[in-house]
């Protein structure tokens, strides 16, 4: 039943369930909406994880009991709360020692908040902070590294918000960059015996499951959302990936046709200039590169693309003038090539957002 009235999220009450809540729990999530993160972050680390558990439990079971008692307001400030758990699940993280280490994913507690922010799905007024809150979770898990369990938080998002475009993107991206970096040897050489060349095509087919998939949701992200060029980049780019020129052509000449931006502008481009190279259309390459290009002038990709595609065109000399301007400029660079982060591309503002979802959890 959804609940339109603001008070459900604003008032605090004492009645049945709600006794059942660790009263330094209750507290401590109060502190958190009044704005006390600190303090309440390190309080509910005092708890023991059972102790965790048992308290979210039971704020759990008298948010649903107020959800089916329209007049009773929940337990406590459940955005607050979903927010409580996501910082904790960070600061127990470890910090960066300037060293190789293994990363540490989302675990208890961030599975503890993707519960609260189920809850805040089936309302109104805090619909938005859900869907965003998934969106924010999944990002923060790419970004990590953490592949398996950002397409966890995307498709538990999906099952609420099955048609949200920036949860669909988000999926397509995590299955994007698991493939690209798939571990499975696809290359068959004729030296191979039966059982390695079958292992490779086994390899192979695996991983183009996995682009497959990620074209399904780049898809929908589109039908979700027409204008959301970033999409047709991917969609371009995987449909490259999986051998189909011309729907990954089709792709990145929508994007490039939709779209002002500047860096995504660059990246069409760049992949259009090597779906043309593949396709041994080399002018239409070299003009392609030369656009990238110009779009970032600093761009080693870029660079390094149009000499090669000017070296197959027997146009060396400017081959090789291309190249020594990029190595000139290479030490005065101060951005990072965008397509040394396109996997990544769309889960850079995952910090962003959850500092948006912290201010809206006040109250």
């Amino acid at each position: 039943m959804i609940l339109a009235a603001a008070p459900w999220l604003l008032a605090l009450v004492s009645t049945g369930a709600a006794d059942q809540i660790n009263a330094e729990y209750r507290d401590l999530v109060g502190r958190y909406a009044r704005g006390e993160r600190g303090s309440a972050v390190a309080g509910l680390g005092r708890f023991s994880d059972a102790e965790r558990s048992r308290a979210a439990q039971a704020g759990e079971g008298a948010a649903r009991a107020a959800q089916r008692r329209t007049a009773v307001a929940p337990p406590f400030p459940l955005r607050a709360a979903a927010m409580l758990h996501v910082d904790l699940d960070e600061a127990e993280r470890p910090e960066w020692a300037g060293q190789e280490q293994p990363a540490r994913c989302p675990g208890k507690q961030a599975a503890i908040a993707a519960r609260y922010a189920a809850l805040l799905a089936g309302h109104d007024e805090t619909q938005g902070f859900a869907r965003r809150f998934f969106v924010a979770l999944a990002h923060r898990c790419q970004w990590n590294a953490c592949l398996p369990e950002a397409q966890r938080w995307v498709r538990e998002g999906l099952k609420l918000f099955p048609r949200d475009a920036p949860l669909l993107l988000a999926a397509g991206s995590a299955l994007e960059e698991a493939a690209t970096l798939w571990g499975g040897s696809s290359v068959q050489r004729s030296d191979m015996s039966p059982v390695y060349r079958e292992a490779a095509r086994t390899a192979a087919g695996q991983r183009d499951g996995l682009y497959r998939q990620a074209r399904g949701f780049f898809e929908g992200a589109i039908v979700a959302d027409d204008g959301l060029a970033l999409a047709r980049v991917h969609l371009g780019r995987v449909s490259w990936r999986l051998g189909e020129r011309g729907a990954a052509q089709a792709a990145l000449e929508q994007a490039v046709a939709r779209s002002t931006d500047r860096p995504l502008l660059y990246l069409a481009h760049l992949f259009l200039g090597r779906v043309h190279e593949d396709a041994d259309r080399l002018e239409e390459a070299v003009a392609h590169y030369r656009r990238s290009l110009a779009l970032d002038p600093d761009a080693q990709a870029a660079a390094v693309a149009l000499s090669h595609a000017l070296r197959l065109t027997d146009q060396v000399e400017e081959s090789r003038a291309v190249l020594r301007h990029a190595l000139a400029r290479a030490g005065r660079r101060t951005a990072r090539d965008g397509y040394w982060d396109y996997l990544v591309a769309n889960a850079v503002d995952g910090d962003e957002m959850f500092a948006a979802l912290r201010r809206e959890s006040l109250e």
